[in-house]
This record gives structure tokens, sequence and C-alpha cells, in this order.
């Protein structure tokens, strides 16, 4: 006798309790197989039982409207009995689920793409360094600062007093970030979130400085450098190519060693140029073009770009003081397993002009995208 057919009702139900089946199954397979060291052998039988009946069951949709409530009553009583909660396991899980991510952050950093912080204008305008610039109106409102913080990386800083005074004293400390104290013949001080090192060289602050009161002591804004992501991976797969932005180690070159030792920093820093020369390039500089191989055009389009010295860029320049490349008619041969390195914003970069190529154990990767700030500069580096 041939059964009546189910109502759409009773077809949603049973596919449902298919589904919450297999779930079922599946999680108490995982909870076994984890903890098989744990259970007794009864207990590992009892659940290798309970998922070839769901299994049978799942294979004959016919079964399933009269069996598949006993087997998921059943299966949540398996459940509870072979693998009771454990106190705290929502938090446990959170906490694991947490490293892991940490763990899978740190080999992605370790491996594959690291972010890499823009300190100087040495590649401007590809890319921007620490940006000081001065200001007449007060700063906008604490909201608006916040939101041009976290968007433009863009923080603006102001001070005035309310009397005359003149400044004493610049003492920088740092408590989780640096700040200056400034010290003012009247007594007063005045606690400033910036560098003293920006407040000086960038600004011009200098005891001795009377201001009258009112006046602001400073009204400036600083945009973050450019933030990039650095391809770690790339170069287990091929040597740097002329035009490609990368990244680099200071170990092992001398002329930026020595000046680091001069200043009492010991260790190597990461700088971040173009590379226009390979192994075996003769290079020339013929203000405004960079001469490879005695040939004049550019090997490729950013290289052009800097040669044509519009929108921002300068050419290739001869500067005082370098140690190679001093004049149009001398060469530096690229040696092998070394690079050259040269800022796009050549009049003011420190680059292999002074010490010479980058060796290839250096190396760290390409520069690949700027994520953050937002600027005309967000998205691939070229």
């Amino acid at each position: 006798m041939r059964s009546s057919p189910l109502s759409f009702s009773d077809r949603r139900t049973l596919r449902r309790q298919r589904r919450e089946l297999a779930h079922l199954r599946r999680a108490i397979e995982r909870l076994r197989v984890r903890q098989k060291d744990l259970l007794s052998s009864e207990a590992q039988q009892e659940a290798e039982t309970f998922e070839r009946d769901v299994a049978s069951c799942l294979s004959d949709p016919q079964s399933t409207e009269t069996t598949a409530p006993h087997l998921l009553e059943r299966g949540e009583k398996l459940a509870t009995r072979l693998f009771p909660p454990k106190a705290w396991a929502g938090l446990r899980e959170n906490v694991e689920i947490f490293l892991v991510a940490i763990a899978a952050a740190l080999a992605i950093r370790a491996y594959f793409v690291q972010p890499f912080k823009i300190p100087t204008d040495s590649m401007k305008p590809t890319l921007y360094g620490i940006q000081t610039i001065a200001r007449v109106e007060p700063p906008p409102s604490g909201p608006v600062r916040l939101l041009h913080l976290i968007l433009f990386g863009r923080q603006y800083h102001y001070l005035r007093l309310s009397r005359d005074a003149s400044l004493v004293d610049l003492v920088p400390g740092k408590f989780l970030v640096e700040y200056t104290d400034l010290f003012f013949d009247d007594g007063e001080k005045r606690r400033v979130w910036v560098e003293a090192s920006a407040l000086v060289y960038k600004i011009g602050l200098r005891p001795g400085i009377f201001f009258r009161a009112g006046e602001p002591i400073f009204n400036f804004m600083t945009v973050a450098g450019d933030q990039v992501l650095v391809n770690k991976a790339v170069y287990n797969f091929h040597p740097p190519r002329r035009g490609e932005v990368f990244v680099f180690r200071t170990a092992g070159i001398e002329g930026i060693e020595s000046t680091l030792r001069d200043h009492g920093l010991n260790g190597s820093l990461f700088y971040i140029k173009r590379c226009v020369g390979v192994p075996g390039d003769r290079i020339q500089i013929d203000p405004p073009i960079l001469r490879i191989n005695g040939n004049a055009t550019p090997p490729n389009a950013a290289m052009a770009r800097v040669e044509a010295g519009r929108n921002g860029y300068r050419g290739y320049v001869i500067l005082p003081g370098q140690q190679y490349l001093s004049s149009p008619e001398e060469q530096a041969i690229v040696p092998k397993d070394g690079y050259w390195a040269m800022g796009d914003n050549s009049p003011d970069s420190q680059d292999s002009r002074f010490w010479g190529p980058v060796p290839r154990n250096d190396l760290v990767g390409t520069g690949l995208f700027v994520y953050w700030p937002l600027s005309p500069r967000w998205g691939w580096i070229h």
C-alpha cells in the first residue's frame, strides 16, 4: 500500500531534521577523534555506531520520517553523556581562536607580507614620509580631529599662552609615546605630545624665544608617513627588477652603519628605495637622466616619471659629498649579488650614490600597497 504524499510543511520539517542530523553526526565525529585518548573503547564504539546509524538514515530519505526524531534525541543524549560541556568552554574557544589568529598573523608577517612605515621623503612624490604643515587657523573640533586622524593620519598641534613669557627649556620624555615638556621663565610648564626634535628642527622652537599673550607658540599639522605592505615572498621566485620599489636592511652597508654608530645607534634599519640597477649594469648620472649601460632611454615607466621632472619629480641629480657617480663621466658597475638603489626624490635622498650597492642578502621584499592613510597615493605602488 502506497503511503500518502507528505505535505509541504512535513517536507520542510524533514529537510530541517536531515540537516540537524548531519551537523550532529559531524560534531560527534570531531569530538570522538579529538578526545580519542580520553574515551573508553565502549564509548568509542557507541559513538561510531551512532555515526553509522545516522549515515544509513540519511542515505534512505524514506526512513527519516520516523527515525530522524529518535536519532536526534539519541544523539543529543549521547553527546551530553560522552562529551559533557566544560567550565568556561565558550571563553576557552574564543581564546583559542584569538591565539590561532595571532599565530597566523605572525606567520604571514614573517614569511609573506609585512607592514612598513615610510620615515622620510626620499621617495616623494611616489611615497611620502611624515609631513609637517604650518597652519594659521585654529584646529578643528574634537570629533573632526579624530576622524581626520583615523582616515587621513592628520594630527593637529596648537599651543598658546595666556600671558607674556619666554621659553627657557625643552625637555623630551616618553610615556607610551614621546612628549616634550616646555618650561617658561614665569615658572609655567606645558606638556605637549610632540617629539622635541620636531619642535626644534621643523618648527624652530629654541630657548630664549619670547611669546606674547595669545600668540601661538606653534600651530601646525602632521600627516603620518605612508604605511605600506611589503611582499616578502617575491624574491624567492625572482630577483629584483629595474624600476621596482624595494625594502632592504642596512646590515653590511658600511656607509650607513658607520653613520648610525656616529650617532650612537646600534643595529640595522630598514630602507625603501627604487631598484634602478641590477648585477652587471653600468650606471651614470647625466642630470636629469640616469644612464644604464650607456642608454639614456628609461627602462620603464617608473624611472621615466622621475627623469621627466614633472608632477613633483625632479630628475636624477648629483649631490655634494656623494661617494659614487660624482660627475657625468663617472660610472659605477653593479657587482654580482648587488643592486643599485636610488630615491625618486633624488635631490633629497641618501642612497647608493653615497654608500654603494645593496647586497642581495639584505633584501626584504617589494613595496606592494599603500594601505594607510587615505590619500591620492592609496593603492598599489608603481
